[in-house]
């Protein structure tokens, strides 16, 4: 199974500080369509590197080929409760175009939500990935488990999906890796929208009350930083 490029498809995102996440989702409300089929959810996402984080640095660097590969989750936000599904993803970028492989990891959600990071059986993603044909620097292993809140909205003129991201935390990590999380979010908050170009509609300009600044923004990234608290 191969790698499948997002054809047309453009992502730009938007840092802000995380405490007006509620006035920028009030303010996309009146302007724009809920997700008709999931306009809210928790998103938890176990981050997979190799042991001398080779895609961290890649996105460090800002190098011209980037890969990410995670675990991902969703929670349901009323009942708190984890959704049978999850998947496997590889998202890799080769400049300004992206490629991505999603499918189902073969594993039990309620096993994934549980299981130590340390565990040895999510070593057998690389396995998995191998199979599939998917290059990989080394063996992986799960770095960081990270959770969010995340609200999806429909620009009814242009059909650009939108989302705002907030209350990131990383809430959990390989001791193998990593020392200890700390439990408290991340002071920004992301807003990405995704449609056939980058172009900002002429109404989303506005974003800047909001203090919202267009920038390039990995939670995985940001989560370390915190985490180890040391500049990159």
């Amino acid at each position: 199974m191969a790698l499948e490029p997002r054809i047309g498809e453009h992502e730009t995102k938007y840092v802000f500080p995380s405490h007006l996440a509620g006035k920028l989702a009030a303010w996309l409300k009146g302007r724009c369509r809920p997700d008709p089929m999931y306009a809210e959810g928790r998103v938890s996402s176990i981050y997979f590197d190799t042991h001398d984080c080779s895609l961290l640095r890649e996105k460090i660097n800002s190098d011209y080929l980037k890969t990410k590969i995670r675990l991902r989750w969703y929670i349901d936000p009323v009942t708190g409760r984890n959704l049978p599904a999850n998947f496997l993803e590889v998202k890799c970028k080769i400049g300004s175009s992206r490629k991505k492989l999603r499918l189902d990891s073969g594993l039990e959600t309620a096993w994934i939500d549980a299981a130590p990071l340390s565990d040895e059986t999510f070593l057998g993603v690389s396995l998995q990935l191998q199979r599939l044909g998917v290059g990989l620097h080394g063996a992986l292993r799960p770095t960081l488990r990270i959770e969010y809140t995340r609200l999806r909205f429909i620009d009814p003129l242009t059909g650009m999906r939108l989302c705002v991201d907030y209350d990131i935390r990383a809430t959990d990590c390989n001791p193998r890796m990593l020392g200890s999380t700390r439990p408290y979010p991340l002071k920004s908050g992301v807003f990405e929208l995704k449609g056939r170009n980058g172009r900002l509609p002429d109404w989303l300009h506005q974003l800047t009350a909001f203090g919202c600044r267009r920038a390039a923004f990995s939670k995985y990234s940001a989560c370390w930083q915190q985490v180890t608290n040391q500049p990159f």
